[in-house]
C-alpha cells in the first residue's frame, strides 16, 4: 500500500512538473510582462503598477522615461503635465486637439516623431491648418474612465478645440478590474476588484495558470464562464455613460468630441471584433468616429501583419502608427473640422 502510495505521488510531482516545464518552454499563458520585457508577472489587480493610474498619477512632469522591452528600447521625457510630447503653454496659438488614450496613443514602441498623435498633426499641417496643434494625452496604461478624469482633472484649462478618445478593447477589459467611475475614492485613491485567492501561485507557476484557465475554465479576468456574460454587459454600459460623460463635457465646453477605434492585432481579421458595440453605440447617439478595422479593409490590408506591430509586445511600429494616424486624420476630413466652413468659436 506503501509502495502504490509512493508510486503515485512520484508519478504525480512528475506530471505536475512536466506540465510546467512544456508550459514554460511553448509559453502557455504567458503574460503580457514575461512575454514582452521584464519576465515577470504583474498583477492587473496592483493599483501601484504602471498601468493602475490614479486620474494625476501621469509621469513625474521633466522625469527621463526609460522605455526597454525585449523589441525595443528608448527614452522621453514627460513634459510639465507629465506626458509624452513638447510643454503645453495655457496660451493657445491655434486650435488645439487633445488626443486620449493609451499606450497605443503614447505611442510604446516608436520615437517621439513617429507617435500617432504626432503623424496626425503632421497630416493637418500639410493639408488642414498648419497653426493647429496635437496634444498627446495618452499615458500608457489608461482606459476611458482615467481618461475622462485626466481632462477634467489637468487639461481642461488648456482650453481644448476638439477631444479625441482613443478606443480599443483593452478598455473593456480593464473595467473588469478596474471597474469604473466608481473605482476613484476620496483623496485620489483607486480601489480596484480584488484578485483572486489563488494569483500568487499564478503569478509563479504555469501549471497553476493551465488548472486555472484549461481545468477550471477561467478567462483571463479571473472569471468564470457564468459570471462572464454579465460581466461583459455591465462592462459596455459603463463604457457607455464614460462616452456620454466625454460627450456632455465637451459640448458644455464648446469642443468637438470624437473617437477613434481600433483592432487590437489579434482582433483582425475576425467576426468578434470587441469593439463593435461601442461603435454602434456612438452611431445612435451620433458621436463622429473613425474605425481603423474599415479603414485598413479599405486598404486592402487583409492582417495586421509583422511589419506593422512588434510580435512579442503587440504594440505598433512607426509604420502601424502611420496608419493609426491616417485613419484619425479621416475623422477631420469626413466631420470638416478644422476647415473653413467648420464654425467652431472660443
Amino acid at each position: 500500500m506503501k509502495k502504490n502510495l509512493l508510486l503515485f505521488f512520484i508519478t504525480l510531482v512528475f506530471i505536475c512538473v512536466l506540465i510546467e516545464i512544456l508550459c514554460r518552454l511553448t509559453g502557455h499563458h504567458i503574460s503580457y510582462g514575461e512575454r514582452s520585457s521584464t519576465g515577470d508577472y504583474n498583477s492587473p489587480f496592483d493599483t501601484r503598477c504602471k498601468w493602475g493610474y490614479g486620474w494625476d498619477e501621469t509621469p513625474k512632469p521633466f522625469t527621463e522615461q526609460n522605455i526597454n522591452k525585449l523589441e525595443f528600447n528608448y527614452t522621453w521625457t514627460s513634459n510639465n503635465e507629465g506626458l509624452r510630447g513638447d510643454n503645453i503653454s495655457l496660451q493657445k496659438t491655434g486650435k488645439r486637439i487633445m488626443v486620449f488614450g493609451d499606450s497605443f496613443t503614447e505611442g510604446m514602441g516608436a520615437p517621439n516623431d513617429s507617435t500617432y498623435p504626432q503623424l496626425l498633426e503632421n497630416l493637418i499641417h500639410q493639408s488642414l491648418d498648419s497653426t493647429a496643434e496635437v496634444i498627446n494625452c495618452g499615458p500608457s496604461g489608461s482606459d476611458i474612465f482615467t481618461e475622462y478624469k485626466l481632462l477634467t482633472g489637468k487639461m481642461l484649462k488648456y482650453q481644448p478645440d476638439y477631444v479625441i478618445v482613443t478606443f480599443n478593447s483593452t478598455d473593456l477589459f480593464e473595467f473588469t478590474v478596474r471597474g469604473g467611475f466608481e473605482r476613484f475614492k476620496p483623496g485620489n485613491k483607486v480601489e480596484y476588484r480584488k484578485p483572486p485567492w489563488f494569483e500568487p501561485l499564478y503569478a509563479k507557476s504555469y501549471l497553476v495558470r493551465f488548472l486555472v484557465h484549461d481545468i477550471f475554465q477561467y478567462d483571463y479576468r479571473f472569471l468564470r464562464p457564468c459570471d462572464s456574460e454579465k460581466m461583459d454587459s455591465l462592462a459596455l454600459n459603463k463604457t457607455y455613460a464614460a462616452v456620454d460623460s466625454f460627450n456632455l463635457l465637451c459640448k458644455t465646453n464648446n469642443c468637438r468630441f470624437g473617437m477613434v477605434f481600433h483592432p487590437m492585432y489579434m482582433e483582425y481579421p475576425t467576426e468578434n471584433y470587441l469593439n463593435a458595440p461601442i461603435i454602434a453605440y456612438c452611431q445612435k447617439a451620433n458621436i463622429p468616429y473613425v474605425d481603423e478595422y474599415v479603414f485598413l479593409t479599405g486598404k486592402s490590408i487583409n492582417k495586421i501583419s509583422t511589419d506593422l506591430y512588434w510580435p512579442k509586445d503587440g504594440h505598433f511600429n512607426s509604420k502601424g502608427y502611420e496608419l493609426m494616424a491616417q485613419c484619425a486624420f479621416e475623422l477631420f476630413e469626413k466631420q470638416g473640422w478644422l476647415g473653413k466652413q467648420d464654425s467652431l468659436l472660443h
